[in-house]
């Protein structure tokens, strides 16, 4: 008899970092459901370097305004972390619906999601990072 062996697939991991943990564990859960990634979720920005040393991500999401450091600044350590600084960042702000990303170089270029987002757009954003395929349909109002 033929026994069919299970299907191996590559996870790729994404470290969530914002001090809010229901915004992590909702982001952690529609990335998850996906079977594409693993996610790992911190919540102190003092703890986001050792995390992604540890972790060792293919992506970072990174919230801007959080209390201790600022996304900014966070991921300005992880750019001289030799380890960490091709590791592409998207931030995830509710600063853009003021205007002050837009026009100011605010991020430095990085790519950015606005808060409050449709986690179906997080989701193709993170997969449009990594080079893969749309995972969920866009579906218009």
């Amino acid at each position: 008899m033929h026994r069919q062996e299970p299907v191996m697939y590559f996870q790729r991991r994404i470290l969530l970092i914002d001090d809010e943990p229901s915004l992590t564990a909702l982001v952690r859960q529609a990335l998850e459901a996906t079977g594409r990634y693993l996610i790992k979720e911190e919540n102190r920005s003092l703890r986001a370097l050792h995390a992604a040393r540890h972790f060792q991500p293919d992506l970072i999401l990174l919230d801007v305004v959080m209390p201790e450091l600022d996304g900014r600044e966070v991921a300005r350590q992880l750019r001289e972390d030799p380890a960490l600084q091709d590791v592409p960042i998207v931030f995830v702000t509710s600063l853009s619906k003021d205007g002050v990303i837009g026009s100011t170089g605010f991020l430095g270029g990085y790519s950015f999601v606005a808060k409050p987002f449709h986690i179906s757009d997080l989701v193709n954003c993170v997969a449009e990072m990594l080079g893969e395929e749309a995972v969920v349909a866009h579906k218009s109002a």
